[in-house]
C-alpha cells in the first residue's frame, strides 16, 4: 500500500454550507456540489474508511455590516465555534478532518478544532492566490475571508483573535502561504514584517512545484508535530477549474498543483484538509466541481 494511502485510512468529510461575505453568490452551495459530484465515493478509491458526517448546522446571527471594516463578525464567531466543535469530534474518534465548501473565515474553527486534541503544534500550508493577511486597520473590502490568517496568528479585531479565550491559536511561523500572486499593499508590507513563510507564484515557477512542497514540508516537519494543508481553490489558474470565488490570472498548473498536494499528503504527521471557496453558482452543469474531485483524488491517490 502506498504512503499516501496509509496516511488517509480514516477520513471524516465535513460539509460547510454558509458564506458570511465574500464575495461568490454560490460559496454556502459548494459542499452540495462537491458531494454530488462525487467526492465521498472518490474518496474510497484511497482504500480509504470514510465517512461523511454530514453539514455543520448553526444558526447565524443577523447580518451586520455596521463597520464596513470588519463584516459580519458575530457570523463568523459562530461558524467558528460550530465548526471547531464539529472538528473535535470527528478528531476524538481518530478521523482526519476534510472539509469541503464555505470560505475561508471558517478558517479559525478549522485550526481551533484540530487544536483542542493535538495541541498547539501545529504547521499550517495555506494555498491560495491571496495572502488573507489582512486587518481592519489594512482591508480594503472588509471580508474577514481576507483576514482570516492574519486573525488565527493574533492579529487583527480583538472579538475574532481571542474568540477561543487563547491567541495566537498558530504562531506566524507555523504558517505558509504557497502560491501567492495577490497581494493588498498593505497587506504586503504586513507580511515582510511578519515571521510567516511567503511562497508567491513566481517562487514556485521557479524552483518547480514539486520541489517547493518539500521544501515546505521539511521546513514545518522540523518545526511542528502536525500538519494542516488548506486549499482556496483560487490558487489554481481558471483553464484548470475556474469555479472559484475570486480568481486570479496565473493560478497553478493541474500538474503544479497536484505535484504540491502528492509530496504533502504523504507526510507522517498530515491531520486535516480543506477544499474550500467553490462556487457553485459558476458551475450550473457541475462539471467544474467534478474537475476539483478528480483534481484531488488524482494527486490524493499518486
Amino acid at each position: 500500500m502506498k504512503r499516501a494511502r496509509a496516511k488517509l485510512s480514516k477520513i471524516g468529510v465535513i460539509g460547510v454550507p454558509y458564506n458570511t461575505g465574500s464575495k461568490g453568490l454560490g460559496l454556502d452551495k459548494g459542499a452540495e456540489a462537491l458531494r454530488k459530484a462525487g467526492i465521498v465515493d472518490e474518496l474510497k478509491r484511497l482504500d480509504s474508511e470514510v465517512t461523511d458526517f454530514g453539514n455543520i448546522k448553526v444558526t447565524l446571527p443577523p447580518t451586520d455590516t455596521s463597520n464596513p471594516k470588519l463584516l459580519n463578525p458575530k457570523q463568523v464567531e459562530a461558524l467558528c465555534k460550530s465548526l471547531a466543535d464539529k472538528i473535535q469530534n470527528i478528531t476524538t474518534s481518530g478521523y482526519l478532518p476534510f472539509i469541503i465548501g464555505g470560505e475561508d473565515s471558517t478558517l479559525m474553527g478549522i485550526i481551533e478544532g484540530l487544536r483542542r486534541n493535538l495541541g498547539p503544534q501545529i504547521g499550517m500550508v495555506y494555498m491560495d492566490a491571496h495572502g488573507d493577511f489582512n486587518t481592519p486597520e489594512t482591508t480594503p473590502s472588509g471580508i474577514i475571508g481576507g483576514m482570516d490568517v492574519a486573525i488565527t496568528t493574533g492579529r487583527g479585531a480583538k472579538e475574532l483573535v481571542e474568540m477561543f479565550g487563547l491567541s495566537p491559536l498558530l504562531p506566524e511561523e507555523n504558517v505558509v502561504l504557497y502560491g501567492v500572486r495577490d497581494l493588498d499593499e498593505l497587506e504586503e508590507i504586513a507580511l515582510t514584517n511578519s515571521r510567516v513563510h511567503v511562497y508567491t507564484r513566481e517562487k514556485i515557477k521557479e524552483q518547480g512545484a514539486e520541489q517547493t512542497a518539500k521544501d515546505v514540508l521539511s521546513y514545518l516537519e522540523s518545526k511542528c508535530e502536525h500538519l494542516y494543508v488548506h486549499v482556496d481553490l483560487d490558487v489554481l489558474d481558471e483553464s484548470v477549474v475556474s469555479a472559484h470565488g475570486l480568481p486570479v490570472p496565473d493560478g497553478l498548473t493541474k500538474i503544479e498543483f497536484q505535484n504540491t498536494l502528492k509530496v504533502l499528503a504523504k507526510s507522517p504527521k498530515l491531520r486535516g484538509i480543506a477544499v474550500m471557496v467553490f462556487d457553485a453558482a459558476k458551475d450550473p452543469h457541475g462539471r467544474e466541481a467534478k474537475k476539483v474531485v478528480k483534481l484531488v483524488i488524482d494527486a490524493l491517490n499518486a
